[in-house]
């Protein structure tokens, strides 16, 4: 039986990742996305099991002992992971699907899956139209936005590391580019 695919999408913060992700998803119905674990709490509109699996800090810290993790990290005081075996169900069913994650995530997953994993990082217009929108949100504090700022300079430097660097311009447009690139594994 023919493998499928994982293709991940990453980026600095604010570059557009679920974004341009929610479009390739809406788009390609062939194409399913990884549900990433989370201990932090639901938030309203949220199901269980569609948009994240909402599990224990206990039950999050079992998997991750047990090395059931392709990758996970600690962001904000809550832990994010996805399952190993999720990714692999779907790879040796022959199912293609999309995964946002940090490059340290895509470089753990990359590692473990080899060739069945292809990356795509997407690049902002300039640094300063990331800043703009990060203080476009209106969420962050003045410390806040100078972290993010100085994390976009190292994820930035991780571009090469991905087999396509996509510039995102236009969500709709960075959709087509990707998805254009995802038809040629078909």
């Amino acid at each position: 039986m023919k493998q499928g695919f994982l293709f991940v999408i990453s980026g600095p913060s604010a570059v557009g990742k679920t974004s341009v992700a929610s479009e390739i998803l809406k788009r390609e119905k062939k194409l399913s996305r990884i549900i990433t674990c989370t201990t932090r709490a639901i938030r309203k509109g949220e199901i269980n099991g569609a948009d994240y699996y909402f599990i224990s800090v206990n039950e999050f810290l079992q998997h991750k002992n047990n090395g059931d993790f392709a990758e996970y990290a600690e962001v904000y005081g809550n832990y994010y992971g996805v399952l190993l075996s999720t990714i692999k169900e779907k790879i040796d069913n022959g199912l293609n699907s999309l995964l946002v994650v940090n490059w340290k995530g895509y470089l753990k997953i990359k590692h473990t899956l080899k060739k069945q994993v292809i990356g795509f990082f997407l690049v902002p217009p300039s640094i300063n139209d990331l800043e703009t929108r990060i203080r476009g949100r209106g969420t962050d504090s003045e410390e806040v936005i100078a972290h993010r700022m100085e994390m976009i300079t190292e994820d930035m430097q991780h571009k090469d590391e991905f087999e396509f660097c996509i510039e995102n311009v236009k969500i709709d447009e960075t959709a087509s580019n990707i998805l254009e690139i995802i038809n040629e594994y078909e």
